[in-house]
């Protein structure tokens, strides 16, 4: 099983998300800052590593208390991967994005555009309960 971790990021009313380039097969999917972990890291280690080199941003707080696990299959290589993927919110005045090459789009949304923009329904539904969470904080 692939292990990823990453952060979802607001700021004010807004959260950040990215739009991974276009390949072959997609159109480049919209998505949150997350990448797999490394040797020796731990899971929020990672998650903010994976921040600061897809976005730029390195000031943040991170929100103790809240993780939001996903699971689901996907296929590499021909192969069919099990992946797990661990959240964090973070929350940030910075708004500057210096995008990674993996990327080619990003935007401050709303909550209420961020659901509509992102393409999977399990990072629609991770946003759902972020929100949820970082609302009541």
């Amino acid at each position: 099983m692939e292990k990823s971790c990453g952060i979802i990021l607001f700021n004010g009313d807004k959260v950040l998300i990215l739009q991974h380039r276009d390949t072959d097969n997609t159109e480049g999917h919209w998505d949150f800052p997350k990448g797999h972990v490394e040797k020796g890291e731990s899971e929020t280690q990672t998650a903010l590593r994976e921040l600061t080199e897809e976005t730029g941003i390195k000031n943040l707080k991170l929100f103790s208390g809240f993780s939001h696990n996903i699971s689901y299959n996907l296929i590499k290589d021909e192969k069919e991967i099990s992946k797990e993927v661990i959240f964090f919110i973070g929350v940030t005045n910075e708004t500057n994005v210096i995008l990674s090459e993996e990327h080619q789009d990003y935007a401050w949304l709303t909550y209420d555009s961020a659901i509509e923009r992102l393409t999977y329904n399990n990072a629609k539904e991770s946003l759902a309960i972020s929100h949820e969470f970082y609302l009541e904080k």
